[in-house]
């Protein structure tokens, strides 16, 4: 008679045997499993920063806001020190402030700027344009790849 430990061993051996027989051979190979590859693309970028509106005496338009500009306002342009005088409509800014007086809306709230970070050249949009379309073209490419290599 067979002792109680080598039918426990046989067991527990056929049991192993039966699990390793049924497992998947490599799993590196299944494709299926990969996702789709999506441009990574600047849509906060400086392109979205406001543009001057209007300047006129002590007193600044940026988007929808009004800022009063004091002698204590560091104005910069291109990063060299400016005035109020040197900024222009179109130019994209950077603005830290707070409010000075609260209106009735949003329109009639007074703002007080501390510093102004203008740019001159504008070409901020045109550069995230070329950026974005070059990672669609890259994310075009490593989908042509992908699925080629899936239909195989």
């Amino acid at each position: 008679m067979k002792s109680v430990r080598s039918r426990i061993l046989q067991l527990v051996g056929g049991c192993i045997f039966v699990v390793v027989g049924f497992a998947p051979l490599s799993v590196e190979g299944d494709t299926r499993k990969q996702k789709r590859v999506y441009p990574l693309t600047r849509k906060g970028a400086a392109s979205e920063l406001p543009t001057v509106k209007s300047v006129s005496g002590d007193k600044i338009t940026i988007g929808r806001k009004t800022y009063q500009v004091t002698e204590f306002t560091k104005v910069t342009v291109n990063g060299s020190s400016a005035t109020i005088k040197d900024l222009k409509p179109g130019m994209q800014v950077l603005v830290a402030g707070g409010v000075l007086r609260y209106g009735k809306g949003k329109s009639d709230t007074l703002y007080k700027a501390t510093r102004i970070n203008a740019t001159a050249d504008n070409k901020l949009e045109a550069k995230r344009k070329e950026f974005n379309r070059k990672q669609q073209e890259r994310a075009r490419k490593l989908n042509r790849r992908y699925y080629r290599n899936r239909r195989r």
